[in-house]
């Protein structure tokens, strides 16, 4: 993806903290791509295409000042580290992407992010991505504004598990709409299928009026990510995993084509939103559009009144 700005951070235990900042260069395009997108050595969060940035950006980070944070913004509760901050100034500019990435300390499991708008307390949407290479969870937050800034509040929950930390993965805790967590009837399930049925009806189950809806019309800049990143996909995709069959859910909430395609890949193959996005030419937007957009028909259908068919 083509940014116009990156804001990179990078958190440690102790509570060192260093935060550096770039801005792309006049008529010198700054693309970028997320740590799963490529199987390449790397030294932060991002994959650059350019030599030139990714120098900067190696320089700039080492010669950033480590400073230590307070009381208030870091703690540990428990045995878990509680780290909060707040930005109102990351740069934006029409057409433009700017982009955020927070690097948590070396086999750190998140147990919750959030990422809100300080003026409506909504919540981003994100992407919480295990870098197996420096082994760290890596936290990126697509900026968008029309103001020219853009600020978000940020609270995220992590413990230490270096044990663990090579099948972990993130997942917000979903609630239904009585502010519930969903349980399905798993006596029902066979049990090597249960933690995808429930994380599906989890998700699905999600009052959509938590998450804000993106516009579905690409601008300038997303439609100049995703010709750079379908010309740099692999023409050779890895071979799907065995399927989790969720038809049952699926074929009542009268879904698209390409809605059933991406909430299928996601639930009923359980690949990550990069991955749908390198198999079907897509930028992550667009899945996370979709998957937003399938997510709202599946909850409908789950939650419309049964008709009657009994006779009397």
């Amino acid at each position: 993806m083509n940014l116009f700005a990156l804001v990179i951070e990078q958190l440690e235990y102790d509570g060192r903290f260093r935060s550096f900042q770039m801005q792309a260069i006049p008529d010198r395009p700054l693309t970028v791509a997320f740590v799963d997108e490529f199987d390449e050595p790397h030294d932060g969060p991002f994959h650059f295409l350019d030599r030139l940035y990714q120098k900067t950006f190696a320089k700039g980070l080492a010669e950033c000042r480590a400073l230590k944070l307070s009381e208030s913004q870091f703690a540990i509760e428990g045995g878990e580290y509680h780290f909060q901050i707040s930005w109102h100034d990351i740069p934006t500019e029409r057409n433009c992407l700017s982009c955020y990435a927070l690097s948590l300390p070396e086999f750190a499991v998140p147990t919750e992010v959030r990422l809100k708008d300080p003026h409506s307390d909504r919540e981003y949407q994100k992407s919480v991505i295990r870098d197996d290479r420096r082994n760290c969870f890596i936290v990126y937050l697509e900026c968008r504004s029309s103001m020219g800034l853009f600020g978000f509040l940020a609270e995220v929950r992590f413990r230490r598990d270096q044990e663990n930390f090579a099948d972990a993965k993130y997942t917000d805790t979903r609630t239904n709409e009585h502010g519930a967590q969903f349980i399905p009837p798993v006596d029902l399930i066979p049990e090597n299928f249960r933690s995808t049925v429930r994380e599906f009806l989890s998700f699905v189950g999600e009052p959509s009026q938590s998450t804000p809806i993106l516009p579905t019309t690409p601008d300038v800049a997303t439609l100049a990510a995703t010709s750079q990143q379908r010309s740099s996909y692999p023409k050779r995709l890895p071979k799907l995993p065995a399927k989790n069959d969720l038809s049952e859910w699926l074929d009542a909430a009268n879904l698209t084509e390409r809605q059933r395609e991406v909430i299928s890949l996601k639930f009923e193959y359980e690949l990550g939103v990069s991955e749908i996005a390198r198999r079907l030419g897509i930028s992550r937007k667009t899945v996370d559009e979709h998957l937003e957009a399938a997510k709202k028909k599946v909850d409908c259908s789950r939650h419309r009144p049964k008709k009657n068919t009994n006779r009397f």
